[in-house]
């Protein structure tokens, strides 16, 4: 699913106007990326946490020359499930079908 799939559905499901939902949807997903860029962690409850995560150094080996490479420290965004969300995940098996139209 896309962004724009999902404010396909929102909009069809609320009744109202794609665009207004397009903004909606955005500004929702620069609050969150605000909040973790700020503090480092975000959690949505009965969803999830994100969290920004630094990874270790480590060394690597190139594929074509077989020569080892040092690959430097960084940061990355996680995510948690929450307990609703693993157990949803768990217990569907398969991804929800699309929604109809």
């Amino acid at each position: 699913m896309t962004k724009k799939d999902l404010v396909r559905r929102i909009a069809a499901e609320l009744n109202i106007d794609q665009v207004l939902t397009q903004r909606i949807v955005q500004m929702t997903l620069e609050g969150i990326l605000q909040s973790v860029r700020h503090s480092g962690r975000i959690e949505l409850r009965n969803f999830g946490v994100f969290e920004i995560k630094t990874r270790a150094a480590r060394k690597a080996r190139n594929p074509k020359t077989n020569q080892e490479v040092a690959v430097p420290p960084k940061k990355v965004l996680v995510f948690q499930p929450g307990k609703n969300v693993a157990l949803q995940m768990r217990d569907s098996g398969k991804p929800a079908p699309p929604p109809p139209g």
